[in-house]
């Protein structure tokens, strides 16, 4: 029996976790077109290793709904809707993610590129 509900728990689990994107942004799809024109209407990108500072950006960018936009070291990134326990969105870093990302209000961020300098990511707290 043992045999039986392990491979059914993989079965039943993997589709979550593969679909956990999708689930991060129901009713959102990322439109490379909106998100550069908030982008470049942005000054540029902080350089201090500590920067998370608000910037001024839209609500909402083509359908996806924006909780709050920063400016991070080397580019940005934008809140997105999240229905689980880690916070998500999108970031934009021209010359890719660094390493020494994030700090107390932003931890740990992992990114998985979209294309060009667009990044989706997630960060636990």
């Amino acid at each position: 029996m043992v045999a039986v509900v392990v491979p059914a728990v993989l079965v039943v689990g993997l589709p979550l976790v593969v679909g956990l994107q999708q689930v991060i942004r129901s009713g959102c799809s990322f439109d490379r077109a909106a998100f550069d024109q908030v982008v470049a209407k942005l000054p540029a990108p902080p350089t201090d290793s500590e920067a998370y500072d608000p910037v001024d950006a839209p609500s909402k960018i083509g359908s996806c709904r924006i909780l709050g936009s920063y400016g991070v070291t080397g580019g940005y990134i934008f809140y997105g809707e999240n229905p689980g326990f880690d916070d998500s969105g999108w970031g934009y870093f021209p010359a890719g993610p660094n390493d020494d990302l994030g700090n107390s209000a932003w931890e740990a961020p992992q990114f998985e590129q979209i294309e060009g300098s667009w990044y989706t990511w997630t960060a636990s707290w």
